[in-house]
């Protein structure tokens, strides 16, 4: 005896559309009415999205899959599922769009923004006085601005939670002053266009290095680092020792893990256990548990893994990711290296105490990656995102013409190189291969590249240039 599949109760139906791919699903649903009806319910997209996103530890949000409408839920899944299938093709394609951001000058810095339905982008860049502009990712338009008089920038942090009412942290200098400004994006009844708005400051001439919620990571160049809740105005003061050989020490990342604060440097890593803030006058210093250097380098990049909503504990279960691109004392090589190391948690730490190491130090190499390619860069920052997929610039190969004469170029052909954009998926769900894979390289034409971010969830790039030109790569 046949049966139909349309005559079949909602439980099984349930049971059938939840064991399905998207693209079966999304071809199911054109068949009848009610497997329309049906497959636009929420249990049916909260299913799929556990099983088929979540599990695969494929790029996707950490809010709870309930806390979305169905219809943003079902447009999030398909994408995710996209994207997860792009990265674990042998290649992927990057789709590119661009704008002019700024007339002329360079673009200093680049952000996504992960609140406000992650669909902003700012871009930061200077005429006679600095300038914050929010765009459109989406339309490329911009949407409002943001230029203080007679005020230049010299540190920005984004806030990387995405319910917070803060939206990034300033560091403002003017002839008498340098403050820290925190910046909401707004609007009003009477006014129903986005703004920014400073809903708090602090005079400090510390620049903002990481904003988590209400936290904000403030950072001299040498051994010190404040962080500072901005509601409360509690505070407490991180001290790293002095180590002669670490000159140029600049703190370029404050990563806030579990029970555990990392200080990254050009030069070494701190780890400090979570402090206990408190109001001024707060004269306690902390010190450091534990640090690693990894000697000359361009860039380091600390990750913290992803943890599901199931799961929101998971962050002190998984070992942290860190991302160095080293640098080379030999001016004969052709080579530089992407490393890919791990600070592994303590297992046996006691989670009731907060005073005591909860990482292993030093951190372990997992695997390298060799690039043939040497050259000029302006643009050395690298993203490694939770979920062990990271993008950075490689130089254009000046190796021949930085070794020969002017006098014999004139008589010899020298190939043009240009930089390039890679994308590469580390050893993960995403890549099970056991090596860390290219997936991508993006060749740039124009201009230098100065700034770069990378938008893990939503498989985006970020370019910004020295002619002042944003480019967009979607995967």
């Amino acid at each position: 005896m046949r049966i139909a599949l349309d005559t079949l109760d909602d439980d099984t139906l349930l049971c059938i559309f939840s064991a399905l791919t998207v693209p079966d699903l999304l071809n199911l649903r054109q068949t009848c009415r009610r497997f329309l009806v049906f497959s636009r319910q929420q249990i049916v997209w909260q299913n799929i999205g556990s099983s088929q996103i979540l599990q695969r530890g494929i790029p996707f949000s950490q809010k709870p899959l309930s806390s979305f409408s169905v219809c943003d839920l079902e447009e999030r899944v398909r994408r995710a599922y996209r994207l997860g299938t792009a990265w674990q093709a042998p290649s992927i394609i990057f789709r590119p769009s661009s704008f002019e951001a700024s007339r002329g000058g360079p673009i200093q810095d680049i952000y996504f923004i992960p609140g406000y339905g992650r669909k902003w982008l700012i871009t930061i860049s200077q005429s006679i006085w600095s300038m914050i502009t929010l765009w459109d990712r989406r339309t490329l338009k911009q949407v409002a601005s943001w230029s203080p008089k007679k005020g230049i920038f010299s540190g920005i942090a984004v806030n990387t939670s995405e319910d917070s009412e803060a939206a990034l942290a300033v560091s403002l200098h003017r002839s008498d002053s340098v403050v820290v400004e925190i910046l909401a994006i707004t609007s009003t009844t009477a006014d129903p266009s986005l703004h920014f708005e400073c809903i708090a400051r602090v005079d400090t001439t510390r620049p903002p290095i990481a904003m988590r919620g209400s936290l904000l990571a403030l950072a001299d160049d040498a051994t010190e680092t404040v962080i500072w809740n901005w509601k409360t105005q509690e505070y407490a003061v991180m001290q790293s020792p002095v180590d002669a050989g670490l000159w140029r020490n600049q703190c370029t990342q404050v990563i806030f893990a579990y029970k555990t604060i990392l200080v990254v440097r050009t030069r070494s890593v701190h780890a400090f256990t979570e402090p206990k803030l408190a109001p001024h006058p707060n004269t306690y210093v902390h010190h450091p548990y534990a640090m690693s250097t990894f000697g000359w380098v361009d860039s380091i990049f600390v990750s913290i893994p992803s943890s599901s909503s199931e799961d929101p504990d998971g962050m002190k279960r998984h070992p942290l990711s860190i991302l160095v691109r080293t640098k080379d004392d030999n001016p004969w090589s052709f080579t530089f290296k992407i490393q890919l190391w791990t600070l592994s948690p303590m297992m046996d730490s006691d989670d009731t105490t907060s005073d005591r190491p909860h990482y292993n130090f030093p951190p372990s190499m997992t695997t390298e990656l060799v690039t043939p390619r040497r050259g000029a860069l302006r643009c050395t920052h690298m993203v490694l995102g939770p979920y062990g997929t990271a993008v950075w610039v490689q130089p254009g190969d000046f190796s021949v013409s930085g070794l020969v004469s002017d006098a014999l170029l004139q008589h010899m052909p020298v190939p043009r190189s240009h930089e390039t954009l890679a994308a590469a998926a580390f050893p993960g769900l995403l890549n099970a291969k056991g090596e860390p894979q290219i997936k991508s390289s993006w060749k740039n034409y124009g201009e230098n590249w100065t700034c770069l971010d990378y938008d893990e969830e939503r498989g985006c790039v970020a370019l910004g240039s020295t002619i002042g030109v944003v480019t967009i790569l979607d995967i």
